[in-house]
């Protein structure tokens, strides 16, 4: 594991230097797929104002469309990528480090945060700090406050938690990146060289859910980083192994709350 230090590593953040907000930048190709594992003392946000973020940490692999705030506690490993063929040249999205003291109140895992109507409207005022940090009290305040809605933020559905067994892991680790793979639990149960009762019992006992849950969650991962790279839902649907368009949207609806064609504002079909 490669551990990378902060850009601002030459001034930790402090009481008296408690955040730091930093843009992210597309280059010119439109897209970054860069990731590095990295840890620090502070809490570290990511949020997306194009594209797709993708956020692996403390065994967790989330995504972040815009709209969704990343969180991940101090000290813990960590890297990000971003996806989208659409992207467009220019700013992408911005990173806020929290100096520890600030970090108690949010979550101790790392979590993908729906952004509210107030949220965001802080937040839009906290871009516009010349120098990425608050620099009087009021500034203080309105920082303290977005703070506070983070906190309050509801958890988004599309995480997936790692096992740590390493055949389920590897399993896992699988059907992440071949979420189409349509194996069922006798055929990996046979793969790996467990009982399918151990894959059942301890699968959920390591992630929370079923293996077909699971492997739900990671086809809509899979599908939004599709679709943000410009497939068309059709394209997706299929290439996730769906037997239906139609069946696609609807898991996509059921658990996003929205449909993959106004998931995405240019919405190919």
């Amino acid at each position: 594991m490669h551990l990378h230090p902060p850009p601002f590593e030459e001034r930790r953040l402090s009481a008296d230097f408690p955040m730091r907000l930093t843009p992210t930048h597309a280059g010119l190709s439109g897209t970054d797929k860069g990731k590095h594992i990295h840890c620090h003392p502070e809490g570290q946000m990511y949020i997306a104002l194009q594209g797709l973020i993708v956020l692996e940490a403390g065994g967790n692999r989330t995504v972040l469309p815009p709209g969704r705030l990343g969180w991940v506690p101090p000290q813990m490993a960590h890297g990000a990528s971003v996806h989208g063929s659409k992207l467009r040249p220019g700013l992408a999205g911005y990173t806020l480090h929290l100096a520890p003291s600030l970090c108690d109140a949010l979550p101790a895992q790392p979590q993908v945060l729906r952004l509210s109507p107030v949220a965001s409207a802080l937040f839009e005022r906290m871009r516009g700090w010349p120098q990425g940090a608050p620099a009087d009290a009021a500034e203080h305040r309105l920082m303290m406050v977005f703070l506070d809605e983070i906190g309050r933020a509801e958890p988004d559905p599309l995480r997936l938690i790692m096992p740590r067994h390493p055949r389920l892991l590897a399993m896992a680790t699988s059907i992440a990146e071949n979420p189409a793979d349509e194996t069922d639990l006798d055929g990996w149960a046979e793969r790996i060289g467990l009982s399918r009762r151990s894959v059942t019992r301890h699968f959920r006992a390591e992630t929370g859910m079923s293996l077909v849950e699971w492997r739900q969650i990671a086809r809509l991962q899979k599908g939004m980083e599709l679709l943000t790279a410009g497939e068309s839902v059709t394209t997706v649907a299929m290439n996730l192994g769906y037997d239906s368009v139609s069946s696609f949207i609807a898991l996509f609806r059921r658990i996003l709350g929205t449909t993959p064609a106004k998931f995405l504002p240019w919405g190919h079909v």
